[in-house]
């Protein structure tokens, strides 16, 4: 014989079962933490410095295939790796160079013309050094007119170039304005000093020549920044592309998400599924648009509070201006439809201002960006998140919605 079914729940009461039981949950993961967290601000600060550190330490680990007189580094191709992958392979130990071995990688890497291809012709000669590293991650992150303004700021007689020493001033600048570090940090800015080792590497001889002792001109340096982006940018389209010339909307999603891991990431997949159409793709030059709209994140959100209203859901005309204002270039209607049906989560046609630039933001640090879950502000997440599957559960049962 059947069980019986349970009796359908009144809203009040699903209301209050899904508020409740959240309240629960959170209450003993998170309430009890309010004192201390309270009464140890400072220290939870310094915890998460060293946090984010040892994330970007242990991601370079990780991808660190090459060891040389006690120091770890990766080739060309293993820092490639770390920004499309979150992990890969690796053999038990890192390989240990000779003196020797590294000259002759340094001189390859003397002979390499710059380009859009320039890590993916090296592969496996040259060194970058965990210092590098962070460097590159940071040009990979910010937009170029900050690195314009920094390296303006060393330029003294005006002349547009620098040399070597001054390149490193340049290097402590921008890791000062770097949001994954606490400004001011001893310790972050004596671990990002690109000269601390003494060795030459890929970096330092791509732009100051084998011997150091050229001037870089910021013509040279825009130039190499923007051909690392464009490489990345088209190593991540062939990866979630599959190889095609296109990539598919649904392959888009997945690469938008990669790093993410939202409370709403479900909502997300289901929006996908319901409203995406099979064969609907995404070009190669509107991704590239798309990724440089990323590096303007901080613009963007400048430009949507002079146009909205402090929280409110954004528009289609909004956001499309918005990012015409921090990029200086149109996001095809294509993009701008497909972002809205992905993060549109009730279907008005608008969409969260605030958690879609936090998907973007874990997208752009890939996945090496650090929040802060605990006290009052981890506590009201946590309720939200557990009222959401409560809900879904309600509705499940009942077929209406609980509120």
């Amino acid at each position: 014989m059947r069980p019986a079914q349970p009796a359908p729940l009144s809203h009040g009461a699903a209301a209050a079962l899904v508020g409740g039981g959240c309240l629960a949950a959170c209450y003993s993961g998170q309430l009890r933490v309010f004192p201390t967290v309270l009464a140890q601000k400072e220290h939870v600060i310094h915890a998460e410095v060293d946090e984010r550190l040892s994330l970007r330490k242990h991601r370079f680990m990780h991808f660190a295939s090459l060891e040389y007189e006690g120091e770890y580094y990766m080739t060309p191709r293993d820092f490639l790796f770390s920004v499309m992958f979150d992990q890969v392979e690796r053999k038990a130990s890192a390989k240990k160079l000779t003196k020797k071995e590294v000259d002759a990688a340094l001189l390859y890497v003397a002979k390499a013309k710059p380009g859009p291809t320039f890590f993916r012709d090296l592969g496996d000669k040259g060194l970058i050094s965990y210092a590098e590293y962070l460097f590159l991650l940071t040009i990979l992150t910010k937009p170029q007119t900050g690195l314009q303004i920094a390296f303006k700021m060393l330029d003294a007689d005006g002349n547009e170039q620098v040399e070597k020493k001054e390149f490193f001033k340049l290097q402590r600048i921008i890791g000062k304005e770097d949001d994954l570090k606490a400004a001011g940090d001893e310790t972050v800015l004596r671990e990002t000093e690109l000269d601390s080792c003494g060795v030459n590497t890929v970096l330092l001889i791509h732009l100051f020549g084998k011997e150091g002792k050229e001037k870089l001109r910021f013509s040279k340096f825009f130039r190499f920044m923007e051909n690392l982006q464009t490489e990345v940018q088209e190593m991540e389209f062939i990866k979630f592309s599959k190889g095609l010339s296109v990539m598919r909307k649904e392959d888009f999603a997945a690469w938008l998400l990669y790093f993410t891991d939202e409370e709403n990431n479900e909502i997300y997949w289901q929006n996908v599924k319901d409203r995406i159409e099979a064969g609907e793709n995404i070009s190669l030059e509107e991704f590239k648009t798309f990724c440089k709209f990323t590096n303007n994140l901080e613009d963007f959100s400048i430009a949507m509070q002079m146009f909205t209203v402090a929280n409110r859901p954004v528009k289609r005309a909004e956001f499309k201006r918005a990012v015409k204002v921090a990029t200086g270039q149109d996001l095809s209607d294509n993009v701008l439809d497909t972002i809205f049906k992905i993060f549109d989560l009730d279907g008005d046609d608008c969409l969260s201002h605030s958690e879609f630039l936090g998907v973007l933001r874990n997208r752009m640090h890939r996945g090496l960006r650090v929040l802060q879950q605990q006290g009052i502000q981890g506590f009201w997440k946590c309720v939200k998140k557990e009222s959401i599957k409560g809900a879904k559960e309600v509705w499940k049962q009942t077929g209406k919605s609980p509120f």
